[in-house]
């Protein structure tokens, strides 16, 4: 039996058959140096080949995990790094293609969710429908903010009106938006982050940042505009959780008649608008946390490879003690309202 490092808490039993993971990231190759800012020193060379392997190694480690299927994306920060408007549409046209090239090589075994610059709301909106309805791609990862201004240091989030036009595309085309972390911008990298670099990255300053978006978008009433928008958040919902009851609590005591423009408490929009992946937290603990907080039908089976292994996430995933049918359906993206027909029936 592999030894799994997981804080304890799994044992390994036979692998469970039709896994889909939906945050699986790729590089083409004219973004593959990007990786490397993420690597460890020792991984180097190695981490960028893992990246760029689509159908080989990584097919056949899905292949003896059972793992089915593989929602692949570009890795973070995509478009979203590129702070020249013209550029990030150019970077997100090419990767998308480049991306339906890759899923129909092997679309029993792939599928793709494209990405998008956000400089423009209009723009999103009309390059995700051309993902959607032309390329067959199966919505749309976004890497937080998007970078903008002469210096890159502008910072342009999704929950202010200006981005209306692509929530009402999303939920038009009845699709999915996959939130995920990018690192911060330069400034914030300088002051916050780098003098506490342990703390950089996937160990808190991914969750941390990525929890003021999503949230944003929630108090400031993007559900409410547009209560058809789907959205998906990785890593066991960012630490956001176990912080709901407190984050409510605020928001109807002192702020509900003050001009609030959510209509319901967050904890709503996590059971009717959200859903969380397990993608690179492996922890039962937490897992049963999330499941009391939200419900098991919120929560789906994704790795995060190439920065966890397929190994010890199926491993983890198949030795899970919970209701077996909450177990089928997390695993094989079938919660309730998630577009089956985007996703499973590739």
């Amino acid at each position: 039996m592999p030894e799994i490092h997981a804080g304890g808490d799994f044992l390994a039993p036979a692998y469970m058959v039709g896994k889909i993971a939906l945050e699986e990231a790729i590089h083409m190759p004219e973004t593959v140096d990007e990786c490397k800012k993420l690597a460890l020193p020792s991984q180097g060379d190695a981490f960028a080949e893992q990246m760029l392997d689509i159908h080989g190694e990584r097919l056949e480690i899905m292949t003896r995990y059972n793992v089915e299927l593989f929602v692949l994306s570009l890795a973070s920060p995509g478009p979203q790094g590129q702070h020249d408007k013209e550029k990030a549409e150019e970077l997100a046209r090419r990767a998308n293609d480049y991306m339906a090239e890759q899923v129909a090589k092997n679309p029993k075994r792939f599928a793709g969710f494209c990405v998008l610059s956000m400089h423009n709301a209009h723009q999103a909106a009309e390059e995700l429908r051309r993902c959607v309805t032309e390329l067959g791609l199966k919505g749309v990862i976004l890497n937080d903010f998007q970078s903008a201004g002469s210096d890159g240091e502008t910072m342009l989030m999704y929950d202010q009106p200006e981005y209306d036009p692509f929530w009402a595309a999303v939920q038009e085309l009845d699709t999915v938006v996959y939130m995920h972390p990018r690192l911060a911008s330069p400034h914030l990298q300088k002051e916050l982050w780098d003098p506490r670099r342990w703390l950089s990255i996937a160990s808190l300053q991914f969750a941390q940042d990525l929890q003021r978006h999503i949230l944003g978008i929630c108090v400031n009433g993007v559900f409410d505009r547009f209560p058809g928008v789907k959205m998906i958040i990785g890593h066991l919902g960012e630490m956001i959780t176990g912080h709901l009851w407190r984050i409510d609590h605020w928001m109807v005591r002192h702020y509900r008649h003050k001009g609030l423009p959510m209509e319901k408490p967050v904890r709503y929009y996590f059971q009717k608008n959200i859903w969380l992946t397990t993608s690179g937290h492996f922890s039962t603990p937490d897992l049963m946390s999330a499941i009391t907080a939200v419900g098991a039908d919120r929560i789906m089976f994704s790795i995060d490879h190439p920065f966890e292994d397929i190994e010890e996430a199926a491993i983890c995933w198949d030795a899970l003690q919970v209701n077996p049918m909450d177990k089928v359906n997390m695993v094989g993206v079938f919660a309730a309202g998630v577009p089956q027909h985007r996703i499973a029936d590739c």
